[in-house]
């Protein structure tokens, strides 16, 4: 039996050589035909994205667009953030620094905290570390949960494109406002944060409480705040939320918080984040259908900032 992969042409149903137009499409009308949503299967899907993986023609960002952070500023303490770049291999695509962020705000506050006349060698000496105020050992814990959560995704099939460190922009709040993950997967748009408060959470209410919140945080409010923003510059519409927490702060692998303006919101541990995102299609109210998917990726790709 032979186990060669099916021509990505054939699976399209165009010509070899068809124009970049003819390319999107047939990959459009292809890809509405064989979502599991409209008569197909995931098999013919995870076909058709792997086939507009090979044929994809190469287009150039719109004039003033950029994926590199603009707000990061290099320091003795940490070096600046590498440029985003794509995944091309096999699994899903990203784009962006998860944890990038918050890891050069660690190396301000440990200078800031240490004083400017000292310089250690490791800011993430482990001795060091432990002495730090719990604000600025947040911060760092942050970071990992942001890098955890992006090791997750990075195993998820071509069907799958995360943003990480997205800027929220047009607040008129100085404080820098950033949606950690964007995923989009074959049928939903998700907005997710990765957060380690250092104790377990509960839901109470539609919101997150535990020893290690605030009073008076609410952070599940927040991302909703930062996701409406986000679909109103964008021009998008997110199907869910979630809030990704180290295995032993969360009762399940899963738990549904609520809904926020008809959007579904979970509570999930990160070696679950895979398992929710691949019941893609039975979860949350606002689908996505095929037909929409390409648009709706230019949109991202054209307006996405990094922080």
């Amino acid at each position: 039996m032979s186990t060669a992969s099916p021509d990505p042409y054939d699976v399209l149903g165009v010509a070899a050589g068809a124009s970049a137009e003819q390319l999107k499409a047939a990959y459009r009308v292809a890809l509405r035909q064989a979502h599991p949503d409209t008569g197909g299967s995931t098999e013919l899907f995870t076909q058709v994205q792997a086939a507009w993986k090979v044929l994809e023609p190469a287009t150039e960002l719109p004039s003033g667009s950029s994926r590199v952070p603009t707000t990061h500023a290099s320091t003795s303490w940490m070096p600046r953030s590498s440029q985003p770049s794509s995944r091309a291999s096999a699994g899903a695509k990203s784009f962006g620094h998860p944890g990038g962020w918050f890891r050069e705000l660690y190396g301000q506050q440990v200078r800031a905290w240490v004083g400017r006349g000292s310089a250690p060698e490791n800011i993430f000496d482990p001795e060091l570390v432990s002495r730090l105020p719990g604000e600025i050992r947040h911060t760092l814990d942050a970071a990992m949960a942001e890098e955890n959560t992006a090791v997750e995704l990075s195993t998820l099939g071509s069907g799958f494109v995360s943003w990480h460190d997205v800027l929220i922009s047009g607040s008129r709040s100085t404080q820098v406002r950033k949606i950690d993950h964007i995923v989009l997967g074959p049928s939903l748009l998700w907005a997710i944060q990765s957060e380690d408060w250092g104790t377990p959470v509960e839901i109470n209410r539609g919101e997150m409480v535990g020893e290690g919140i605030a009073r008076g945080e609410k952070p599940v409010r927040e991302l909703w705040s930062m996701t409406k923003q986000c679909q109103r510059s964008l021009g998008v519409r997110f199907s869910a939320l979630m809030f990704v927490v180290p295995n032993e702060h969360a009762p399940e692998d899963s738990q549904l918080m609520g809904e926020k303006g008809g959007v579904p919101a979970y509570l999930v541990r990160t070696s679950a984040v895979t398992q929710v995102l691949s019941m893609d299609q039975s979860l949350g109210s606002h689908s996505i259908v095929g037909d929409d998917l390409y648009p709706l990726r230019q949109k991202l790709d054209a307006g996405i900032r990094f922080v």
